[in-house]
């Protein structure tokens, strides 16, 4: 007990999440176990010793680079020759090239930050209302650790124990459905109050930005099908994707210098060591509740208040929604995946499903009040107050809640892809 207040004191004092971690790893080996403390350090080390994790900061990095080159750049005119004839086209592709971007850089942020910094001027120039232009980057930018490759993925299967590949491969479906979702959402709004202008290209204008346009169209087939094939492990993939991504700004855009490259890495060691400490510190933590059998207590106590894996999903989500608000999700997922496993292989909820149930929760975490991560970067982006920029994610998160709850529920949706892989 004095360990989950001690949990709840520090995250409220705004305490970081792997320092809370850590400390409560500490205080409960030093309070309910006559083991020496010397095993947080070995916790920490086992956690960190997986050559799966190395996919993170590789996946980081390259969406930085990206997110800085002409990549993104390259996928919006790519977008908007396909939809920007549509009414909403621009704002369609908007989301469209947030769902793509998300399959290069694996981060809701770089999302947030390549495609919004380029379409929000643009679309307010269309004459579209801000609050749809602002929504659309905010919550398209949270694509990015749902479609795949995605660096969140990667930390839910190393605390979970499932395959990367089949991870990904269930990440497709349920983005393409979620990003067709709100894409209707704004064709039907621009339709019905005939809002902001469309973009035409010529044939021959259209033809020359997909020819300049295949590189980027060409990384994500070529990340994620070495992946598929076989030909490359995810590490690997990650691996190639910053190669790549390296080769064309450089050599193809013209945009990379090498002075600047020290500078991206730099921020991607940064925002990767974050995401690698929750990992080791969870591991440590782990340690503690399986010591004190806590999985089998909880599992007991669950199983004689939920009596359905209906009911079991429907009340893990809602704890993941409601703790999604204060903190990241996924770190939630990985300090408690010794408890959560066996209960769901109780219930028989597949651990792959569960994986885009939970990544579907921290989605709506980075998109909500009070904490949401999105929240605050698409402010520094467009420029704009919290207040509003809350206001105008608000349709956006509700259509996300209902798709959520229905991708839940039919298991299908995220299991049919990863069900023909071998």
């Amino acid at each position: 007990m004095a360990v989950i207040i001690g949990f709840f004191v520090l995250l409220v004092i705004g305490v970081p999440i792997y320092a809370v971690v850590m400390m409560c790893a500490a205080g409960g080996v030093l309070m309910y176990t006559p083991t020496s403390l010397l095993v947080i350090s070995q916790q920490l080390f086992t956690g960190l010793d997986s050559t799966t994790l190395l996919a993170v900061p590789f996946f980081i990095v390259a969406g930085t680079i990206a997110s800085r080159g002409k990549t993104s750049e390259s996928l919006v005119k790519c977008m908007n020759v396909i939809f920007g004839r549509l009414p909403g086209g621009p704002v369609i592709a908007t989301i469209a090239t947030c769902a793509f971007f998300a399959a290069i850089s694996g981060s809701s942020m770089a999302t947030v930050v390549a495609v919004g910094s380029l379409m929000i001027p643009a679309l307010k120039e269309q004459g579209y209302p801000e609050d749809m232009s602002v929504g659309a980057v905010c919550s398209g930018g949270s694509l990015g650790i749902l479609i795949p490759p995605s660096a969140p993925m990667v930390m839910f299967c190393v605390a979970m124990g499932t395959s990367v590949g089949k991870q990904f491969m269930a990440g497709f479906v349920p983005g393409i459905l979620l990003a067709l979702a709100w894409c209707v959402y704004v064709f039907v709004r621009c339709s019905t109050k005939k809002l902001g202008s469309r973009v035409k290209y010529s044939a021959r204008e259209a033809v020359k930005i997909f020819v300049q346009g295949i590189p980027a169209l060409m990384f994500p087939l070529i990340v994620l099908g070495s992946i598929y094939t076989g030909w490359a492990t995810p590490t690997e993939a990650a691996a190639i994707s910053t190669v790549y991504v390296l080769l064309i700004e450089k050599f193809v855009y013209h945009t990379l210098k090498l002075k600047d490259m020290v500078g991206y890495f730099y921020r991607g060691i940064v925002q990767s060591a974050s995401l690698l400490l929750i990992i080791g510190t969870a591991t440590a933590l782990s340690y503690l509740i399986t010591v004190k059998q806590i999985p089998a207590l909880v599992v007991e106590v669950i199983s004689g208040m939920v009596s359905s894996q209906f009911m079991l999903v429907l009340v893990v989500m809602i704890i993941l929604f409601i703790a999604g608000c204060f903190m990241d999700t996924i770190a939630l997922i990985v300090i408690l995946a010794p408890i959560l496993v066996p209960l769901l292989n109780m219930y028989n909820v597949d651990l792959i499903h569960f994986g885009i149930m939970a990544i579907l929760a921290s989605q709506i975490g980075y998109i909500s009040p009070p904490f949401g991560t999105n929240l605050f970067v698409t402010m520094q982006v467009s420029g704009k107050s919290f207040g509003f920029v809350a206001k105008s994610i608000v349709p956006y998160i509700i259509i996300l809640i209902a798709m959520t709850l229905f991708i839940c529920f039919v298991p299908q949706i995220s299991l049919f892809l990863p069900g023909l892989m071998k």
